[in-house]
């Protein structure tokens, strides 16, 4: 009896020994299956959401992103800053992450006080001297023209990249208005389109240019940044056109057929080009063309110009800047803005004329820049009429201060001097003016 107990007790102690070890094992692979478990919850958990495919994504973000592109030119300067603005940025999934089309939405609120000492030089933010009869002793105006808004987008395309801009600022609105946008008198104040254009890049060296834009045998890169908008006498603004444009590395050329600048009596457009060189060190060198049909009073003569332009790093610290101009007709009508100046001789013809800039422009620190600029410009023959305008002389000097990305300052002051033929008298002004700009 005691024999059978003590085999039963054994076989009952093995068989609890094998059902342990069952348990054991059971219970090693159920961690090991939620071990695996976890490290794929965490892989998934670590890994970007992943849309849908053909959708895309959309991403915001302060600054002009990739909107960077464009021909900038340094007397707008002031007006402009790459770290403004916002961008969306929409990227398809497949092409993470690189985005395919930005758009981008900037601009500013801008406003100016300008005190004339010898007189009322426009109620814009100007300077333009006084013609015969205008001296009515000092003068303040405060205006905020110039505010601007602008939208530039960029979209990558199976032909090549696509890109747009359209920007609009307040302007006086007058009978007389010129390119401009200034001209001496009052009025209401509206929106005035700027530039309006698209850009095909048809190859990575061809683009084609199609809309409102920078006159093409304007001198963009020369000049320096000053807080009246006309800047130097030598100046431009913009006009509708059609333009091809070539870049290689530092080499850069463009022709262009413009809007006619003697539209009254032509159906010809104008025919424009420039050539510019990029010297390493920071220089540059510039030469523009353009001729126009000339046709105010049956004359069949061409109204012309060319201009020629100068940057040189002075060691980083500071840049001087040169440009001269010479045409017949076509220089005073569309480069040199000042009123009172012909564009025709006292034979009908058009009028020959020279003007130039120098300018030096350093950085006091790195929020602050010091500008000033010398122009000249005039007129080589005689001038039909009383009071116009023979010679004219204009100097800016200026401090900007941006101590942070959304605002900017300037100080500013101008001597102007113009000489009459045909009875005027000699005439200069002085102003000082002050300008904010808060950028958005």
């Amino acid at each position: 009896m005691s024999n059978m107990l003590r085999k039963a007790l054994l076989g009952g102690a093995a068989l609890a020994v094998m059902t342990t070890g069952a348990a054991a094992d059971e219970l090693s692979t159920l961690k090991a299956q939620l071990a695996a478990l976890q490290s794929q919850v965490d892989t998934i958990q670590s890994a970007p959401a992943q849309a849908p495919a053909g959708s895309s994504m959309l991403r915001y973000e302060r600054g002009l992103g990739g909107n960077t592109w464009g021909l900038d030119a340094v007397k707008d300067s002031a007006n402009v800053h790459d770290g403004g603005g916002f961008t969306i940025a929409v990227t398809p999934t497949a092409d993470l992450p690189a985005p395919v089309a930005e758009v981008t939405v900037y601009g500013y609120a801008a406003g100016h006080v300008a005190y004339d000492f010898d007189g009322n030089h426009g109620v814009a933010n100007s300077f333009s001297t006084s013609t015969v009869g205008n001296d009515s002793g000092d003068h303040i105006a405060l205006t905020h023209q110039q505010s601007r808004f602008g939208i530039k987008s960029k979209i990558d395309t199976a032909v090549g990249q696509i890109r747009t801009q359209l920007e609009f600022d307040a302007a006086i609105g007058t009978a007389s208005e010129n390119d401009n946008g200034f001209q001496g008198g009052a009025g209401s104040t509206r929106v005035r389109s700027r530039h309006a254009v698209g850009h095909w890049d048809m190859t990575p060296n061809w683009t084609l240019s199609v809309g409102q834009w920078w006159y093409t045998a304007a001198l963009l890169p020369i000049g320096v940044s000053t807080v009246d908008f006309a800047g130097s006498l030598l100046t431009y603004s913009r006009t509708p056109q059609v333009r091809l444009s070539y870049s290689d590395g530092p080499l850069s050329w463009a022709v262009s057929i413009e809007n006619p600048s003697f539209d009254t009596d032509t159906n010809m457009p104008n025919i424009a080009g420039y050539m510019q060189y990029d010297i390493a060190g920071g220089h540059q060198f510039i030469v523009t063309g353009e001729v126009a049909d000339w046709d105010p009073v049956g004359n069949d003569e061409l109204g012309w110009a060319i201009q020629a332009g100068v940057n040189f790093n002075l060691a980083d610290v500071a840049t001087l800047t040169a440009g001269v101009g010479y045409g017949e007709g076509l220089l005073t009508q569309k480069f040199v803005f000042e009123d009172g100046f012909s564009n025709v001789d006292s034979g009908g013809d058009p009028l020959e004329a020279i003007a130039f800039v120098v300018g030096l422009s350093f950085g006091l620190s790195e929020t602050t820049t010091f500008n000033a600029m010398f122009s000249y410009a005039e007129a080589l023959e005689d001038q039909p009429g009383v009071f116009q305008k023979d010679t004219i002389y204009k100097v800016h000097a200026n401090v900007l201060w941006q101590p942070v990305k959304q605002m900017r300052m300037g100080w500013e002051v101008i001597w102007a001097q113009s000489e009459f033929e045909n009875g005027g008298a000699d005439e200069d002004g002085v102003r000082a003016s002050f300008a904010t700009w808060f950028f958005f």
